[in-house]
């Protein structure tokens, strides 16, 4: 429970954060921010992100005891590539580079990327470590100075850049407010190892790449419109798309760091193929979260909007909303359920593969067809690209396991989404809001549990049991 609570906060909080920005900046201003967001990401992605993976897969707490050059390596990678990315930032803005940002947006942008890295990199310590009390402070420190920072610059100043750097200023407040906890007690004193650094990037580099190329589609997407539609067009595109692509990878980080660690140890102690087969099992609990959350999101969608959404985004959202969940949920399934396969067995080339088929997807759709450069399109071309990365993923994985996932409990998990739709669609505007949406979500999810304990998916009606049995039989 430790570890999952922040990851429950964190969710409601981007919810809010994202609306509250837009709120007092608007379409325009808020377009503008979204693509100093979208770089954000995106240089965390290309630059930094490849260290996180590398702590996930090479550092534990044996590792920590038997080889320190490991930490003492990636420290002083990530000390290097900060710098060298500072560096080339200033070379750039003394050379007159132009960007096609304002200045101050894209240094602010830089910074943010590498203050995103930073975070990522200690909170995988964190993991690695087994430390979830650490990791759960980390986490909710962040999410509660954002919300203050970031809401409360775009509140007194209306300005994207303002907003951007308190995001920078949180994660810089969540990481010292927790550094002592996630120091080494003997600090990392081996040397720099360039094999580490090979094997390192032979690991990590194919998946960063793909993971850019995702990243960059949401940007490109957000630049696209900008130009074709202007900043107020790209401001509705980009907060369904920052609520989105906030909501769903937490449930996917959330869900990894639950299944992912124990994989691992399987592989430790048990072999390949044991660690193999639980990823099999573990791909019904990914469908099982993860559907719920993108089917009943589109269900109460509606009334959602007219609670929560501001004014001047209302009818936007909620179109660009329903087209991106498919993306959004695809993007989730593959992180949590199809990346174990490659992180396990240390085959990531693929990934580069299918991110470049989803980008080639998502240009098609846009460009190549004849009158299809619409704001509707730019939604539909960013999920069929993720879908259609998702669908490669996952030829190439279930190829690779021994066993494929239990087909039966995949029924059911879709039967329990078709049930829950069922109960909720009468309900769409049938109620006064405050009334609506409650009902909506309480009913839908009474539904959905149901059928899946009922099914016992993922044995979850056998574990409920035999706690209830272990409780009663402690009370004795």
């Amino acid at each position: 429970m430790t570890v999952l609570l922040p990851f429950i906060v964190n969710a409601g909080l981007n919810f809010v954060l994202g609306l509250l920005v837009a709120l007092f900046l608007g379409p325009e201003a808020f377009g503008l921010y979204a693509i100093g967001a979208a770089t954000v990401v995106l240089v965390n992605t290309a630059l930094l992100d490849w260290l996180k993976l590398s702590v996930v897969r090479f550092y534990s707490l044996q590792s920590r005891e038997s080889d320190p050059g490991v930490r003492a390596t990636l420290d002083l990678l990530f000390a290097g590539v900060g710098l060298s990315l500072s560096a080339l930032l200033a070379a750039a803005m003394l050379a007159g580079v132009d960007t096609g940002l304002p200045a101050a947006l894209l240094i602010v942008s830089v910074a943010g990327g590498v203050a995103a890295g930073w975070f990522d990199y200690h909170a995988a310590i964190a993991r690695a470590r087994f430390l979830d009390a650490a990791y759960a402070r980390l986490v909710l420190v962040r999410s509660v100075a954002a919300l203050l920072l970031m809401v409360g610059g775009a509140w007194w100043t209306r300005d994207p850049v303002i907003v951007l750097l308190g995001g920078v200023l949180s994660v810089v407040a969540a990481v010292l407010a927790n550094r002592g906890r996630l120091t080494d007690a003997r600090p990392a004193s081996g040397p720099f190892r360039t094999d580490l650094m090979r094997n390192f990037a032979r690991y990590a580099l194919p998946l960063v790449a793909g993971n850019a190329v995702y990243a960059a589609i949401p940007l490109l997407n957000r630049a696209i419109l900008a130009e074709s539609h202007g900043f107020a067009e790209a401001g509705y595109f980009s907060l369904a798309s920052d609520i989105g692509l906030r909501l769903f990878p937490v449930l996917a980080t959330m869900l990894e760091i639950v299944l992912l660690r124990e994989v691992i140890r399987l592989d430790e102690t048990r072999g390949r193929v044991a660690a193999q087969k639980r990823i099999a099992r573990n791909m019904v609990v990914v469908v099982a979260c993860v559907l719920p959350v993108a089917l009943g999101f589109w269900l109460i969608l509606p009334a959602f909007e007219r609670l929560f959404v501001p004014a001047s985004f209302r009818g936007h959202f909620a179109g660009h909303m329903a087209l991106l969940l498919p993306g959004f949920a695809a993007i989730a399934l593959f992180q949590a359920g199809l990346a174990p396969v490659f992180l396990l067995a240390k085959r990531t080339l693929v990934a580069i593969l299918a991110s470049l088929i989803g980008l080639a997807v998502n240009l098609a759709l846009i460009f190549a067809l004849p009158g299809m450069l619409a704001p509707a399109m730019v939604s539909i071309a960013q999920s069929a690209a993720y879908l259609t990365a998702l669908l490669v993923m996952a030829v190439v994985a279930l190829r690779a396991l021994p066993v494929l996932p239990p087909l039966r409990e995949i029924a059911c998990v879709l039967a329990a989404g078709l049930a829950m739709g069922l109960a909720i669609w009468p309900l769409r505007g049938a109620l006064p809001v405050p009334l609506e949406l409650p009902l909506q979500i309480g009913l839908g999810g009474m539904v959905y549990a149901a059928v899946i304990l009922a099914c016992d998916v993922g044995r979850w009606r056998t574990g409920l049991k035999l706690r209830w049995l272990a409780w009663r039989s402690a009370r004795r």
